[in-house]
């Protein structure tokens, strides 16, 4: 080994014994590092120590490398060839990339093998990440060319979940989730129609105005909402009596009374019967992800989902994965989490929630808000809209548990569509299993 080689191994050993940032902003997750240096170190309190003084602008500059990087979602802006055509080139990618400072950086790949860029991401994938790790901020144009292989048709009546796990093992495909996607959008019976239901999107908010907090709507989001029909449904009853019983500000624990409890379990009792949660169930039985026995998948679906744990440093159960992605919490002097339409409706009926504008509308349905609950906003709020609380639920899983804390993608209804999600790491239920943190389209 040469001098060099054993300087370099040192310095990269250094690195990682000191808890530096130096060289790792925005990296992956990895949880044998002593501290971290992404997007979401700072909810979860094991930044590095040296975080802010080296990251916090390091989404907002070409600088230190950055030049033909893929598009990463966790910037602010871009520094490859594509940022022109999108309209997100950083402010200094003229002149660290494009040489108008006089010293101009190849692109990968014409220095050397190895650098070839990846392919561009996904629409979805074209986002901003907050520190809790629930904004995204998708553009409405796509920045990939979408699989041929991951496209399906409609499905069959009485295909079951089971006919999309086409591969042994527990991996799952891109072509086994866009199937069993479309086999929960096609079964998604309870699905408002276009007519029991009318948004007003008014304003668009750019990205970089994201924390200006200007309102570009002077009317509601919602002009029309058919509650005699939707509301009379099993499932969405079933989760309207859920949203009263949880304190969104977090450090106070969440008492669960035997009354709470009999609604999480007949929410649960209620779309069980449903077709896709059953053809969720046959596909995670399938692909060995879930137990076959339904009783025991349900069991292990209340405790992923509404089993609670602590988001205030042990202080407090004051947290669950329901509570977060569907009904938002309050943390840190904003709104955390809040992915559900049905929620934001009923927020802005009662006169609680400000729509202020949004940020994306795209296919087959899913919107990006801003809002202002109370005194707290919301900076950018992904939901589904005009689906079913059952589907919601289903798709959040199915991700969760085929690509949990990765950016989940698939083709449904004719559309890309990618689904973050997060577990929580920090306590667990059953033998070993993680708690869902987050959930939410991007």
């Amino acid at each position: 080994m040469s001098r060099i080689q054993a300087l370099l191994g040192i310095l990269l050993i250094a690195r990682y014994v000191e808890g530096s940032c130096r060289g790792r902003c925005g990296e992956d997750y990895d949880r044998s590092n002593p501290c971290h240096c992404n997007s979401r170190c700072q909810e979860f309190n094991n930044c590095c120590s040296d975080y802010k003084g080296i990251c916090l602008n390091w989404g907002s500059s070409c600088a230190n490398g950055r030049c033909w990087e893929r598009m990463d979602p966790a910037y602010r802006c871009q520094c490859n060839s594509e940022c022109a055509r999108f309209g997100d080139c950083c402010a200094d990618y003229g002149a660290e990339c494009l040489g108008e400072k006089g010293s101009k950086v190849e692109p990968p790949e014409k220095v050397g093998a190895g650098h070839e860029p990846e392919p561009p991401k996904s629409e979805g994938d074209a986002c901003v990440v907050e520190p809790d790790g629930d904004a995204c901020v998708g553009e409405k144009k796509s920045r990939w060319t979408r699989d041929a292989e991951n496209v399906v048709e409609p499905s069959s009546p009485g295909t079951g979940g089971g006919a999309c796990a086409t591969s042994t093992g527990s991996s799952v495909s891109g072509k086994e989730l866009s199937c069993l996607a479309q086999l929960l959008w096609d079964g998604d019976v309870n699905r408002a129609s276009s007519s029991q239901y009318t948004l007003n999107l008014q304003g668009k908010i750019a990205r970089h105005e994201l924390d200006h907090h200007e309102d570009q709507a002077s009317a509601n989001l919602f002009t029309y909402m058919d509650e005699a029909t939707l509301f009379a449904k099993d499932t969405y009853s079933a989760y309207v009596a859920l949203i009263d019983n949880y304190v969104a500000r977090t450090g106070t624990h969440e008492e669960v009374t035997s009354q709470e409890t009999a609604e999480i379990n007949a929410f649960l009792d209620v779309i069980q019967g449903t077709d896709v949660i059953i053809k969720l169930h046959e596909f995670l039985a399938n692909k060995g992800l879930a137990s076959s026995d339904m009783a025991t998948f349900m069991a292990d679906l209340k405790e992923m989902w509404f089993g609670l744990y602590s988001r205030s440093g042990g202080r407090a159960l004051d947290s669950s994965g329901f509570e977060h992605v569907f009904l938002g919490e309050f943390k840190r002097g904003k709104v955390s989490g809040f992915h559900n339409w049905i929620t934001a409706y009923l927020l802005e009926k009662d006169g609680l929630a400000d729509y202020y504008g949004y940020i994306w509308d795209k296919e087959p349905g899913i919107l990006a808000a801003q809002l202002r609950w109370g005194s707290l906003y919301k900076d950018l709020g992904s939901m589904f809209y005009g689906t079913s609380p059952e589907f919601d639920l289903a798709m959040y899983t199915m991700c969760y548990v085929t690509n949990p804390d990765r950016m989940c993608r698939f083709d449904m209804a004719g559309a890309s569509v990618a689904i973050q999600t997060w577990s929580w790491g920090k306590s667990s239920y059953g033998d070993g299993k993680k708690y869902l943190a987050s959930a939410y389209p991007a």
